[in-house]
């Protein structure tokens, strides 16, 4: 995993990371969690070459996830 990157959006924590995999493929990692509550994993969303590709499509996901949840 390299290091994660975090945003803030409707009062959730978004943390966006990758993970290296064979072939030099990176899984789009994200954990979600809204302050006082359990986190929501969501590991390898999509796989991406380029690690800000990873983290930003991960971070767009997360933002989606939460208008679409609360």
């Amino acid at each position: 995993m390299t290091a994660p990157s975090t945003t803030a959006h409707r009062g959730f924590l978004l943390t966006a990371s990758t993970c290296p995999l064979h072939g030099g493929l990176l899984a789009a990692d994200l954990v979600v969690q809204k302050p006082g509550h359990a986190p929501h994993s969501f590991p390898a969303l999509d796989y991406f070459f380029d690690h800000e590709q990873a983290v930003t499509y991960a971070t767009r996901w997360g933002r989606i996830w939460v208008d679409t949840t609360i």
